[in-house]
């Protein structure tokens, strides 16, 4: 009987080995990791997708994903495929739990999805690293990293202290207006600017541009170079800049200053 009793509690504690995984048995984990993007601006959304995986060749017990976070961005948010995760202080922390292994395992991967928001410019690198209850035979795979490279938001291109609502480029080109209230802004290059209904308000650029103003009373102003400036209905301000301007009232009185008629 002793003898019977033997044998079958060493069939149960080989069964039982079979089915769970014990902390000294190798278990090969991997972490992967991507950034939606390789540069953002600041305000931008950075999602990063981290992938755990469990190559075997036993079950992984108390899988744990820590990512510290980079200087320059927030945290917003952080989910997983299984377990949940946390923001401890700053690093993030996805409690996974068992990862499975082999073509009958029914959870072999997570997948890790971490939000942040750009906050300062500059270049940022994100670690994720995994690990588990049970030795890991190959320490290489543990560990990856995403970088990103974040840039400050170009400057608001205004016309006397107001946001523009059509800014030109370096190049010479054609800005046209719409039925509204419009602020062009012009850039470089010999610019042809026509505005239309609405009270406008138009900054030449520095080349030689020629503005035709709206039907409302607009307020044109000429910049560097010789601009020609003209105005075709209402109370229509104009104002030559640098250089040797010309400029034209139309219907109505007008008001026209710093250029050569």
């Amino acid at each position: 009987m002793k003898r019977l009793l033997g044998v079958m509690a060493i069939a149960v504690l080989g069964f039982a080995a079979v089915g769970t995984a014990a902390p000294g048995d190798p278990t090969d984990l991997k972490v992967s990791k991507t950034a939606n993007a390789g540069t953002v601006t600041v305000g931008d959304t950075i999602t990063y997708t981290i992938k755990v995986e469990n190559l075997g060749p036993e079950t992984a017990t108390g899988v744990t994903v820590s990512d510290p976070l980079p200087k320059g961005v927030d945290y917003a948010s952080a989910t997983s495929t299984q377990g949940t995760c946390s923001l401890q202080g700053q690093k993030v922390v996805c409690a996974i739990g068992t990862l499975e292994t082999g073509p009958t395992a029914k959870v072999s991967s997570a997948t890790v999805t971490l939000n942040v928001v750009a906050r300062k410019a500059g270049a940022t690198t994100n670690t994720a690293t995994v690990a588990g209850d049970q030795k890991d035979p190959v320490a290489a795979n543990d560990s990856a990293t995403a970088a990103v490279n974040i840039i400050a938001k170009a400057p608001t291109a205004t016309c006397r202290g107001v946001a523009a609502t059509i800014v030109g480029t370096a190049a010479s080109e054609e800005l046209t207006g719409t039925g509204g209230r419009d602020v062009i802004v012009a850039r470089g290059g010999n610019d042809v600017v026509h505005s239309f209904a609405g009270r406008d308000l138009i900054c030449a650029g520095r080349g030689g541009d020629r503005v035709v103003a709206g039907t409302a009373a607009d307020r044109v102003f000429g910049n560097a170079g010789n601009d020609r400036l003209f105005g075709r209905g209402g109370r229509d301000v104009l104002r030559g800049g640098r250089g040797f301007d010309v400029c034209r009232g139309g219907a109505g009185l007008d008001s026209v200053r710093g250029c050569e008629r």
